[in-house]
Protein backbone atom coordinates (compact mmCIF):
# COMPACT_ATOMS: atom_id res chain seq x y z
CA UNK A 1 0.00 0.00 0.00
CA UNK A 2 2.78 2.29 1.03
CA UNK A 3 4.49 1.37 -2.44
CA UNK A 4 1.49 2.30 -4.11
CA UNK A 5 1.14 5.57 -2.30
CA UNK A 6 4.37 6.05 -3.12
CA UNK A 7 4.45 5.72 -6.76
CA UNK A 8 1.29 8.11 -7.05
CA UNK A 9 2.81 10.92 -5.26
CA UNK A 10 5.72 10.18 -7.30
CA UNK A 11 3.84 10.51 -10.52
CA UNK A 12 2.19 13.88 -9.37
CA UNK A 13 5.78 14.96 -8.80
CA UNK A 14 5.74 15.05 -4.80
CA UNK A 15 8.61 13.49 -2.97
CA UNK A 16 7.47 10.52 -0.61
CA UNK A 17 10.69 9.37 0.26
CA UNK A 18 10.53 7.43 3.73
CA UNK A 19 13.13 8.86 6.43
CA UNK A 20 13.55 5.69 8.65
CA UNK A 21 11.24 3.82 10.38
CA UNK A 22 9.27 5.17 13.81
CA UNK A 23 10.77 3.84 16.79
CA UNK A 24 7.22 3.64 18.94
CA UNK A 25 5.37 2.16 15.43
CA UNK A 26 7.85 0.60 13.74
CA UNK A 27 5.79 1.89 11.22
CA UNK A 28 7.53 4.09 7.64
CA UNK A 29 8.00 7.93 8.20
CA UNK A 30 7.20 10.03 5.20
CA UNK A 31 6.58 13.70 6.25
CA UNK A 32 8.20 15.28 9.28
CA UNK A 33 10.19 13.11 11.40
CA UNK A 34 11.87 13.53 14.82
CA UNK A 35 15.33 12.82 15.20
CA UNK A 36 16.27 12.35 18.87
CA UNK A 37 18.30 9.72 21.47
CA UNK A 38 19.91 8.61 17.60
CA UNK A 39 16.37 7.58 16.87
CA UNK A 40 13.57 8.65 14.77
CA UNK A 41 10.05 9.15 15.12
CA UNK A 42 7.02 10.49 14.20
CA UNK A 43 6.47 13.81 15.65
CA UNK A 44 3.08 12.47 17.27
CA UNK A 45 4.78 9.56 18.43
CA UNK A 46 8.11 11.54 20.60
CA UNK A 47 6.49 11.34 23.66
CA UNK A 48 7.03 11.58 27.42
CA UNK A 49 7.90 7.61 28.60
CA UNK A 50 5.56 9.04 31.61
CA UNK A 51 2.97 10.86 30.58
CA UNK A 52 2.76 10.42 27.42
CA UNK A 53 2.33 13.81 26.24
CA UNK A 54 4.10 14.93 23.10
CA UNK A 55 7.53 16.66 23.58
CA UNK A 56 7.28 18.69 20.25
CA UNK A 57 9.76 21.05 20.50
CA UNK A 58 9.95 21.29 24.07
CA UNK A 59 13.10 20.50 26.47
CA UNK A 60 13.09 17.04 27.46
CA UNK A 61 15.15 14.29 29.60
CA UNK A 62 16.88 11.59 28.82
CA UNK A 63 17.16 8.36 31.37
CA UNK A 64 18.28 4.80 30.46
CA UNK A 65 17.93 5.59 26.63
CA UNK A 66 13.86 6.86 27.46
CA UNK A 67 12.67 11.00 26.73
CA UNK A 68 11.21 12.57 29.65
CA UNK A 69 9.15 15.77 30.08
CA UNK A 70 10.70 18.22 32.20
CA UNK A 71 8.06 17.99 35.00
CA UNK A 72 8.04 14.01 35.17
CA UNK A 73 11.70 13.65 34.87
CA UNK A 74 12.65 15.60 37.94
CA UNK A 75 9.61 14.43 39.96
CA UNK A 76 10.94 10.97 39.17
CA UNK A 77 14.44 11.01 39.13
CA UNK A 78 15.99 14.14 40.44
CA UNK A 79 17.23 14.41 44.17
CA UNK A 80 15.16 15.01 46.91
CA UNK A 81 15.48 17.83 49.53
CA UNK A 82 15.06 16.08 52.82
CA UNK A 83 13.02 19.14 54.39
CA UNK A 84 10.50 19.63 52.09
CA UNK A 85 10.55 16.66 50.04
CA UNK A 86 10.55 18.54 47.13
CA UNK A 87 13.15 18.14 43.64
CA UNK A 88 16.10 19.62 43.60
CA UNK A 89 16.83 21.81 39.85
CA UNK A 90 19.73 23.61 40.47
CA UNK A 91 22.30 23.76 43.34
CA UNK A 92 22.51 20.99 46.09
CA UNK A 93 24.00 20.60 49.38
CA UNK A 94 24.87 17.22 50.50
CA UNK A 95 24.81 16.23 54.12
CA UNK A 96 24.13 14.25 56.22
CA UNK A 97 23.56 11.65 53.61
CA UNK A 98 20.68 13.48 52.50
CA UNK A 99 20.28 16.20 50.19
CA UNK A 100 19.18 19.86 50.57
CA UNK A 101 17.86 22.93 48.29
CA UNK A 102 20.61 25.28 49.64
CA UNK A 103 17.71 27.40 51.37
CA UNK A 104 16.60 24.96 53.58
CA UNK A 105 19.63 23.48 55.02
CA UNK A 106 19.89 25.74 58.18
CA UNK A 107 20.00 25.54 61.73
CA UNK A 108 16.86 22.68 63.25
CA UNK A 109 16.51 24.72 66.33
CA UNK A 110 16.58 28.96 65.42
CA UNK A 111 16.62 28.54 61.41
CA UNK A 112 19.71 30.26 60.62
CA UNK A 113 22.18 29.52 57.99
CA UNK A 114 25.44 27.73 58.78
CA UNK A 115 28.30 30.53 58.35
CA UNK A 116 32.00 29.75 58.36
CA UNK A 117 31.38 27.43 61.62
CA UNK A 118 29.45 24.96 59.75
CA UNK A 119 27.22 22.39 61.41
CA UNK A 120 27.20 20.11 64.42
CA UNK A 121 24.57 16.99 64.31
CA UNK A 122 22.80 15.61 66.84
CA UNK A 123 19.66 12.50 66.20
CA UNK A 124 20.47 13.17 62.33
CA UNK A 125 19.81 16.82 62.33
CA UNK A 126 21.65 20.18 61.45
CA UNK A 127 22.58 22.54 64.28
CA UNK A 128 24.37 25.40 64.74
CA UNK A 129 27.90 25.61 67.14
CA UNK A 130 25.90 28.26 69.42
CA UNK A 131 22.55 26.12 69.40
CA UNK A 132 24.08 22.98 69.91
CA UNK A 133 26.27 23.90 72.69
CA UNK A 134 23.56 25.38 74.57
CA UNK A 135 21.36 22.25 74.14
CA UNK A 136 23.24 19.04 73.96
CA UNK A 137 26.97 20.42 75.70
CA UNK A 138 27.98 19.50 79.10
CA UNK A 139 27.48 22.61 81.28
CA UNK A 140 30.61 23.63 83.94
CA UNK A 141 29.43 23.59 87.25
CA UNK A 142 31.03 26.63 87.82
CA UNK A 143 29.71 28.80 84.78
CA UNK A 144 27.42 26.72 83.53
CA UNK A 145 28.52 27.43 80.21
CA UNK A 146 29.20 24.93 77.57
CA UNK A 147 32.03 22.80 78.03
CA UNK A 148 34.08 22.55 74.09
CA UNK A 149 37.84 20.94 75.63
CA UNK A 150 39.09 18.91 78.77
CA UNK A 151 37.60 19.07 81.72
CA UNK A 152 37.36 18.39 85.97
CA UNK A 153 34.82 15.55 87.14
CA UNK A 154 34.58 16.49 90.81
CA UNK A 155 31.50 17.24 92.78
CA UNK A 156 29.00 15.44 90.72
CA UNK A 157 29.85 17.17 87.84
CA UNK A 158 31.95 18.48 84.86
CA UNK A 159 34.41 22.04 85.31
CA UNK A 160 36.49 24.40 83.54
CA UNK A 161 39.63 23.56 84.22
CA UNK A 162 39.41 27.69 84.97
CA UNK A 163 36.30 27.69 87.06
CA UNK A 164 37.30 24.94 89.37
CA UNK A 165 38.64 27.90 92.30
CA UNK A 166 38.02 28.15 95.85
CA UNK A 167 34.45 29.33 96.77
CA UNK A 168 35.61 31.64 99.07
CA UNK A 169 39.28 33.18 97.65
CA UNK A 170 39.46 32.10 94.15
CA UNK A 171 42.30 30.80 93.88
CA UNK A 172 42.72 27.48 91.15
CA UNK A 173 42.22 23.98 92.75
CA UNK A 174 43.30 22.08 89.55
CA UNK A 175 45.09 19.69 90.68
CA UNK A 176 44.88 20.22 94.52
CA UNK A 177 43.00 18.95 97.11
CA UNK A 178 39.86 21.07 98.82
CA UNK A 179 37.15 20.24 101.02
CA UNK A 180 33.13 20.59 100.16
CA UNK A 181 30.97 23.33 101.39
CA UNK A 182 27.71 23.45 100.40
CA UNK A 183 28.52 21.30 97.38
CA UNK A 184 31.29 23.58 96.32
CA UNK A 185 35.09 23.45 96.65
CA UNK A 186 36.69 25.40 99.32
CA UNK A 187 40.67 25.14 100.10
CA UNK A 188 42.35 24.58 103.37
CA UNK A 189 43.55 27.94 103.87
CA UNK A 190 39.72 29.08 103.90
CA UNK A 191 38.64 26.18 105.81
CA UNK A 192 41.66 27.41 108.62
CA UNK A 193 43.37 24.33 108.07
CA UNK A 194 47.44 23.95 107.62
CA UNK A 195 48.38 23.06 104.52
CA UNK A 196 50.71 20.00 106.71
CA UNK A 197 47.46 18.91 108.04
CA UNK A 198 45.53 19.95 105.00
CA UNK A 199 43.80 16.45 103.28
CA UNK A 200 41.73 16.28 100.58
CA UNK A 201 38.04 15.74 101.15
CA UNK A 202 36.20 12.68 100.58
CA UNK A 203 33.76 13.65 98.97
CA UNK A 204 35.05 15.37 95.81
Amino acid sequence: MLGNLQADMNKQGISATTKGCCTACEKPIVGQVVTALGRTWHPEHFVCSHCRQELGTQNFFERDGQPYCEPDYHHLFSPRCAYCNGPILDKCVTALDQTWHPDHFFCTQCGCQFGEDGFQEKDGKPYCKEDYLSMFALKCKGCNSAITEGYISALNGQWHPNCFVCRDCRISLNGGSFYTVDSRPVCGKCMGVNSDDEEEDDSK
